[in-house]
């Protein structure tokens, strides 16, 4: 059996019932988070672009565009709804693969639900599965891919295939030749970081993987090799593939292992954050106090979010880990509203972040997702050092279900009022007893 045949025998087996109930509580906390952040994104510059263009193509009333009035086919609004899920650099991550899962998993789950009447059940097994896949894959073709490649946009097509495809009941076959058509068009790169077409990455993984398992569905054929071919996809995006990574018996499935995020920023940051605002509540300091932060990280993070003190755009903002530590220290918070307006563009802020020094520290060479260790030196001459290596969020730091729930309100808030967000929670919790789903789509077709 081949590496590809393998994988779509497996994401055929997978069934609610031989789900651990754990893993599924997990995948309603997935699909909660990822709607927090989309509804939030939906009134990002990127998302109101890709709204105004999606309107002008047309399309039939299949599938809700998340936060909006809007209904469209479900390519359209998977395409519109990975974007807005990807905008405010809150949605979750998995530490070993570097990748977003949900980006683009949640929105093909929800267009393909919405459009095949699907039940909660059935939606949970397919989140299960999208990211089994895509975090599989992933591990796969790591380290050497995410030099050049986005994890999020390439592997996050597979997943989205998966997805999809489980709730269109495609056969071995057909998952095959699914994930065949997913190859041939993941793509996303690094160099786009810090600008609007990272969250478009996002958005064609979860367009593709759409489009990958409806043509599979009708027919349409690829290669049967798509993975582990000399010309296929690991070997042309990683200098070393392993394929025991991606077939492996795994103690856990991979979404209990996800990192949820509380920073409005790439998640290599995360740590230094953390540590910042720690001493911030051991010690009062006022920004004038500050003579210098040093930050070391790990050489992964240093490429990639070493960044601008003077970032000119929200994008790229994200990507500035000065910026960030000197909105920290100025705001006492990472938020969305903090890359807004004026907290953005504030002179306080771009002078603390020229103060601001970014550096790989050795003692951090093999760590993989948010660690950092932080000295502040003060104007008095004196220094305080924190060291973070799980930064909150992580599986050994996690956020708990309550503070979850928290976050998807404050999310929510501009969009949504207190007692749809309630339910929605409520809807959320108790998922794979509804047979059906329209109340839940309801909500999530807001007229603002």
């Amino acid at each position: 059996m081949t590496l590809t045949r393998a994988l779509a025998t497996y994401v055929k087996n997978i069934e609610f019932s031989s789900i651990p109930t754990e893993v599924i509580g997990h995948a309603k906390l997935c699909l909660l988070d990822w709607l927090g952040c989309a509804m939030a994104g939906s009134l990002e510059r990127p998302a109101k672009i890709a709204k105004e263009l999606i309107t002008s193509m047309g399309g039939i009333n299949e599938s809700t565009v998340v936060g909006t009035a809007i209904r469209t086919s479900s390519p359209y609004a998977v395409l519109v709804n990975g974007i807005f899920g990807h905008c405010i650099e809150l949605d979750d991550i998995h530490e070993e693969s570097i990748i977003h899962p949900a980006a683009s998993v949640v929105p093909a789950a929800l267009a393909i639900c919405e459009k095949e009447k699907s039940s909660g059940a059935d939606l949970l097994t397919s989140i299960v599965s999208g990211y089994e896949v895509e975090i599989r894959i992933a591990t796969g073709v790591m380290p050497s891919h995410y030099r050049y490649w986005h994890t999020t946009g390439t592997c996050g097509t597979f997943g989205a295939t998966a997805a999809a495809g489980k709730l269109l009941s495609l056969e071995v076959n057909e998952l095959v030749h699914a994930f065949g058509i997913a190859g041939t068009q993941a793509s996303g790169l690094v160099e786009v970081f810090g600008t609007m077409s990272k969250p478009l990455n996002a958005g064609k993984a979860a367009m593709n993987g759409v489009i990958a398992a409806l043509l599979a569905q009708k027919g349409f054929t690829s290669s049967d090799r798509i993975l582990e071919a000399d010309k296929g996809y690991c070997k042309a995006t990683s200098e070393k593939f392993d394929p025991s990574k991606i077939l492996a018996k795994r103690e856990v499935f991979e979404i209990t292992r996800n990192v949820f995020k509380r920073h409005s920023c790439c998640g290599h940051m995360h740590g230094a954050l953390d540590a910042v605002l720690a001493i911030l509540d051991e010690t009062p300091i006022q920004v004038g106090d500050i003579r210098k932060v040093k930050v070391g990280t790990y050489p992964i993070a240093f490429e990639v979010v070493r960044g601008a003190t003077r970032p000119s755009s929200a994008s790229e903002a994200r990507f500035s880990l000065p910026h960030c530590v000197a909105l920290a220290v100025v705001c006492g918070r990472v938020g969305p509203a903090e890359f807004a307006g004026k907290r953005f563009s504030d002179d306080t802020v771009f002078g603390l972040s020229k103060r601001v020094s970014v550096e790989v520290d050795p003692e951090l060479t093999g760590a993989r997702l948010g660690a950092a260790i932080v000295e502040v030196e003060l104007a008095n001459g004196s220094k305080i050092r924190r060291r973070v290596d799980h930064p909150k969020g992580h599986p050994e730091n996690p956020l708990s279900q309550t503070e979850l729930e928290e976050k998807f309100r404050s999310l929510v808030s501009p969009v949504l009022n207190e007692a749809d967000a309630t339910c929605l929670i409520e809807m959320t919790r108790d998922l794979e007893n509804l047979s059906q789903l329209e109340n839940l789509f309801a909500l999530l077709h807001v007229d603002k």
